[in-house]
């Protein structure tokens, strides 16, 4: 276990390895989180006509 780490935490390569890793995982993340989002909160489509904010100062 110890040679790991050393691995891991001692050399570029290990470093390397740790940063593509965590590249990975975060893109992951996010696209679970982004599907979990976008079935939540459903895309209505163009706005009508009568949608439209009429308003003026």
């Amino acid at each position: 276990m110890d040679e790991i780490f050393t691995f891991l935490f001692g050399t570029k390569a290990g470093f390397a390895v740790l940063f593509f890793a965590a590249v990975i995982i975060t893109a992951i993340v996010a696209f679970l989180l982004e599907r979990r989002t976008s079935k939540l909160y459903v895309d209505r489509g163009p706005k009508q006509g009568d949608e439209d904010d009429d308003w003026t100062l």
